[in-house]
């Protein structure tokens, strides 16, 4: 089996602005639990500012990430002082954790907050310019007032960022959605992989994936036959980082083996009525047939435009300005869905199709319902995939499902 790669993600410098009083030190550590919790290295501090034992507003912790000890970086200046006071033999003892993050090359790498000290060259400022310097993603607490130093300190490569969770995911970012879907993935056995002329199949102890299979004679596509079958399905999904199409295909199949189980409790809806849009206000990537009777006024984006319908180079000024949005599910196979989901932000998007991922995992990264297929007869879909059935010969054998 070839080695996947990963998709390259730009090295990310994130800095949550918080007011007076209020840092998200909450919010930042419930994010790196739950990367930690879906797979993702994580490194660095987290902090945690309590009251002291005078009514100083600043007794302050920092766990370390990959260790969970606790270290007080304050000192007591006792009653009657309402100031804080960093300790810089505690922080210096600290930062041994972001070092070993930085070593390490984590996926995301958590600095506790952008203070004075840092601005002034000292605290954690130069472990900060080595992670930089390592293209490790950084994400940091910064003051309001310190917004005009910090944007100096990265050299204006920062993202100020809301303190809110959608805020959060959205610097994270789409181009990681693969990474996260396959981390998610067990390690059990492959039962059957069939590559068929237009979908391919993975099926597994739990459940049946599907993706798209790209059309033959795309470019960088390699032989697909291969032994496949008992294969771990983590394995296989893992192929979802490969630049090979038809690899990338049954990596996706293999993720919605995992996802999409045979038990998975979710309700029957067509995808195409699942946003409450006015048709006019919708735009679709993918075209579907019979669309124009049943979204009359939508304004549909396809490879292959067709009359009335629009090429793909206006996605970037249609997504933007729509109310709501539908993409076909081909568009997590052949990987355009994060760029489709960067230019959906903020907007209602629907993913629809056999290939759906149904998880919500997905549902991070910008995706509002996913609308996929579980499948109720695995051997009248498998035959119909090996026979080259389309996705309206593929629903005779399955159930619809929506996740949101």
């Amino acid at each position: 089996m070839p080695a996947p790669t990963r998709l390259p993600v730009p090295p990310a410098i994130g800095a949550v602005v918080y007011p007076p009083d209020h840092p998200p030190e909450a919010l930042l550590a419930a994010f790196a639990a739950e990367l930690s919790a879906r797979g993702f290295r994580v490194g660095g501090l987290a902090q945690e500012t309590r009251q002291g034992d005078y009514g100083c507003k600043c007794r302050m912790e920092v766990v370390e990430l990959d260790t969970g000890r606790r270290l007080s970086i304050s000192q007591d200046l006792g009653g009657g002082s309402s100031a804080c006071s960093l300790d810089p033999a505690a922080l210096a003892e600290a930062s041994g954790a972001v070092r070993r993050a930085v070593t390490d090359g984590v996926d995301l790498l958590f600095i506790n907050k952008f203070s004075k000290s840092e601005k002034a060259g000292r605290g954690l400022a130069a472990e900060m310019l080595d992670a930089m310097a390592a293209g490790v993603p950084l994400l940091t607490a910064l003051p309001g007032v310190l917004m005009e130093e910090w944007t100096a300190f990265t050299g204006g490569r920062g993202q100020l960022l809301m303190p809110t969770e959608d805020a959060l995911w959205q610097w994270w970012g789409p181009g990681r959605l693969y990474d996260d879907l396959a981390l998610g993935v067990s390690d059990e056995p492959a039962l059957r992989v069939i590559v068929g002329l237009n979908w391919t199949l993975v099926e597994g102890p739990h459940g049946v994936g599907l993706a798209q299979t790209p059309d033959r004679g795309t470019p960088a596509c390699t032989a697909v036959a291969g032994d496949w079958t008992g294969k771990p399905l983590c394995e296989l999904a893992a192929l979802v980082r490969s630049w090979d199409p038809f690899h990338a295909a049954i990596g996706m199949a293999a993720i919605n083996a995992h996802y999409n189980r045979f038990d998975l409790k979710a309700p029957d809806i067509n995808g195409l009525d699942v946003l409450e849009t006015d048709p006019a206000g919708l735009v679709v990537v993918g075209a579907f047939p019979g669309l124009a009777a049943r979204l009359p006024g939508a304004k549909v984006i396809d490879r292959r435009p067709t009359a009335n319908q629009y090429p793909e180079e206006t996605t970037h000024w249609l997504l933007p300005r729509a109310e709501g949005i539908l993409i076909t599910a081909s568009a997590l196979a052949n990987r355009s869905l994060p760029n489709l989901l960067r230019l959906a932000q903020n907007i209602p998007v629907a993913l629809i199709g056999p290939g759906a991922t149904l998880t919500p995992r997905l549902l991070s990264y910008g995706v509002t319902v996913s609308c996929g297929l579980i499948a109720t007869d695995v051997a009248g879909m498998a035959r119909a995939v090996a026979e080259g059935g389309g996705a309206k010969d593929l629903k005779r054998f399955g159930r619809q499902a929506a996740l949101n």
